[in-house]
Parts: C-alpha cells; sequence; structure tokens
C-alpha cells in the first residue's frame, strides 16, 4: 500500500527562493506539506513576494508576535527565528489566519518534540502531512541540518511502514542532492530512524499538519 497526498501536486525547491534561499528548508518544507494537506498555498503569495514559501518567510520574519517569542526562546539570537521550530508553527497558523485559510480560533500545524511514527502516519493517512527535522549527507560528505515534509508512506501487506515518502525542497538526499530533484523521495525507515531528529530515537520532533476543512 502507497498513500502520497502530494502526487499529482506541485514541487517546491527552496533553490530559487528570493529571501534566504540557502536556510529556507523550514518554510519550504511547510509549503509543500501544507499543499499535500489540501491548503491552497498559492493564495499566500503577495505584492511582493509571489511565491509562497518568500511569502510566509517574510511574515515570520516581521511579525511582532513572531519576534516576541523568538525573543523568549532566544534572547541572544543565536538563531534566526524561522529556524526555531515553535516560532515556525506560530508564524504559519498566524499567516494563514489572516490570508483565510483557516479560522481566527483554528490552528493548522502542531508542533511537537516526541511524535511516535504512529501518529505521523495516521497524519498522513488521514489527509495530512508533517514537517520533520533531519541530518542529511550533502555535497562533498558535508552533514547539514535540514527540514524535509513527510507526504505519503509506503506499507507492507501487513501494514507495516517500509519507507516514509518525503518532499525535499534541496533534492534527493539518495544522491547526495546531486539530484535536485526532491519530489516524491522514498526514505527507507531505517534513514527515517537513523536521519530524522531525534535521531536514532523512535520518537521524533514533528509539526503535524491536519487535513484542510478539518477543524482543531
Amino acid at each position: 500500500m502507497t498513500i502520497n497526498n502530494s502526487a499529482g501536486k506541485p514541487y517546491y525547491t527552496q533553490r530559487n527562493n528570493a529571501l534566504k534561499p540557502n536556510g529556507a528548508c523550514n518554510v519550504t518544507a511547510m509549503i509543500a506539506a501544507l499543499l499535500a494537506a489540501g491548503y491552497a498555498v498559492d493564495s499566500l503569495a503577495t505584492e511582493m513576494f509571489s511565491q509562497p514559501e518568500d511569502a510566509l518567510m517574510n511574515f515570520i520574519l516581521k511579525d511582532g508576535r513572531t519576534n516576541e517569542a523568538w525573543q523568549k526562546i532566544d534572547p541572544l539570537g543565536r538563531f534566526a527565528l524561522n529556524e526555531w521550530h515553535p516560532v515556525l508553527a506560530l508564524g504559519t497558523n498566524l499567516f494563514l489566519r489572516e490570508r483565510g485559510l483557516i479560522g481566527k480560533d483554528e490552528t493548522a500545524v502542531e508542533w511537537g518534540e516526541w511524535r511516535t511514527k504512529s501518529q505521523i502516519a495516521d497524519t498522513i493517512r488521514n489527509g495530512g502531512a508533517a514537517v520533520l527535522s533531519g541530518l542529511f549527507v550533502a555535497e562533498g560528505k558535508k552533514t547539514i541540518g535540514h527540514v524535509v515534509a513527510a507526504v505519503g508512506y509506503k506499507a507492507d501487506e501487513t501494514g507495516n511502514i517500509t519507507h516514509f515518502i518525503i518532499d525535499d525542497s534541496w533534492g534527493d538526499y539518495r544522491t547526495e542532492y546531486a539530484n535536485h530533484n526532491g519530489k516524491a523521495v522514498g526514505m527507507p525507515l531505517a534513514d527515517f530512524n537513523s536521519k530524522i531528529r531525534h535521531c536514532g530515537a523512535d520518537n521524533k520532533m514533528a509539526h503535524l499538519i491536519r487535513k484542510a476543512g478539518g477543524r482543531k
């Protein structure tokens, strides 16, 4: 059995982003996950930024509420505010409300430090997606911190997951990113366990993206 909620939908690469292209995996993965979950991400574009991931990045960087949250989490400014997962979730929910994709009291994104693989798979099976942080080997054997969207999975005849399907905005990690097309990359469960944070642990850091139209 294969579920892929991004099948037939556009692929978003961070390589052509106007804002922080080398550091925009977080917002680009979020847009990919929202698209897989059925959100009309094209409507997030603004007059200034035609790509929804740039519009989301700009909102997170400029909004007073995201900046206030960032200052509480990271008063010394060690990392950019878009790199903090709680700020990413907050900013995405605020932006979706502002652009009318969810109601003023709704949330589409829920951040959690310790998600089980079953929680991630259940979210996908119910029409949603997830945004995950991991460690990947890139050009020249360099290890990079990176964020990807989990948009599907493959399971065997007994229902056990064998692969997660990811949309990766930098490319195909299996080629150390020599291949820049990261659409619908099959990630074996062994790689998922070892590469996705918390690396080597059963539970994972994940934003769970509920299916569009499902109130919460």
